[in-house]
């Protein structure tokens, strides 16, 4: 046997056992903002021309939780009704793609920052070492000239303020440390107004000026869209518990109407977040970003056109990620647009 031709031979045995293959997860290298990884950067580039192709996002939601409860959201959407199953927070639609959700609020906040770098420049070029700095910024470029009505944004600015107050006086101590556990449900019992502060304080100080507006509005919105949807999701959710036999406890008029019941934000913590999560992408944000005129015209990453309306649906289920990883909640998202199936 000639001694080259068998070393070429064995060579290329050696290439043919190394060459990666679409099940492969450890070499998935190239990964986009959504979630999704690659093998390669042509796939990826594939990926992201074929993912601006919206058409409508359909979801479907099944919390993850932590003491292994028969508990489940399903919601519908404008094109029927999707299930997830077990694997859908962590495995893609196709052998070419593996979606991942991490549990760290840290990693939570990067892939958030992944999906926006992968429509445009929108990360902060300025670092802020010190409390004050973080706190003069989120408050300062806040977009309270977006909305009419003060009542809209001021729960959350003020815990915004008092979040970096509490900083800015204990840097070293996590007002996080001090939020108060349920212990049944193993969840934080932080109202969502302050809930929602946190997630930008927490981003905020790493996006751009005009991308921190954006958010903010964002988040704004999912606030309105809870304090006008929230109870009257959260009866009909507790109803359907109960006549599934899921509960003996027979559910109690929550709606709001003639009753002396605080905002739906400043009375509930995050356990059912996530309940309105299909109004708020589908029919909310379609009516209400309108209703921003030129300002939503100025917007790169949010709006009511399809394209921006896709980006709500993968940001709303980062969100998601980092309300599980912080304890807000019990419950993930798995959502998906047309492009995922």
């Amino acid at each position: 046997m000639d001694p080259i031709n068998s070393i070429n031979k064995d060579d290329a045995s050696v290439q043919a056992r190394a060459r990666r293959r679409r099940n492969d997860q450890s070499s998935r290298d190239y990964t986009c903002g959504c979630g999704k990884s690659y093998l390669s950067y042509p796939a990826l580039y594939t990926h992201l021309k074929y993912r601006n192709l919206y058409t409508e996002a359909k979801t479907s939601r099944k919390p993850t939780s932590r003491d292994h409860s028969t508990q489940q959201y399903e919601s519908e959407s404008k094109q029927g009704q999707t299930q997830a199953n077990e694997n859908d927070l962590k495995e893609g639609k196709s052998d070419d793609e593996r979606s991942i959700s991490n549990n760290e609020p840290d990693e939570t906040i990067e892939q958030v920052l992944l999906f926006l770098d992968s429509i445009g420049n929108f990360r902060s070029g300025m670092k802020y070492e010190k409390e004050e700095e973080k706190q003069g910024y989120l408050l300062t470029c806040f977009p309270k000239d977006y909305f009419s009505n003060s009542q809209d944004y001021q729960p959350i600015y003020n815990n915004i303020k008092d979040i970096t107050n509490e900083r800015v006086k204990n840097p070293d101590q996590d007002p996080l440390m001090k939020e108060e556990i349920d212990k049944d449900k193993n969840i934080k019992k932080t109202q969502i107004n302050k809930i929602l502060a946190y997630f930008l304080v927490a981003i905020g100080p790493l996006l751009n000026e005009d991308a921190y507006k954006e958010m903010a509005t964002f988040i704004v919105l999912f606030s309105i869209a809870l304090n006008e949807a929230g109870y009257q999701a959260l009866q009909n959710y507790e109803q359907e518990q109960y006549q599934q036999g899921d509960t003996d406890k027979k559910p109690q008029s929550l709606v709001k109407q003639d009753q002396n019941l605080n905002a739906y934000c400043e009375e509930q913590n995050g356990e059912h977040i996530l309940l309105i999560t299909n109004e708020f992408i589908l029919s909310f944000l379609p009516l209400n970003f309108p209703k921003l005129g030129n300002i939503e015209k100025s917007f790169r990453i949010f709006g009511s056109p399809d394209e921006k309306l896709k980006n709500a649906v993968y940001v709303t289920q980062h969100l998601s990620y980092w309300l599980y990883a912080m304890k807000f909640t019990n419950s993930r998202l798995a959502l998906y647009t047309d492009d995922d199936q």
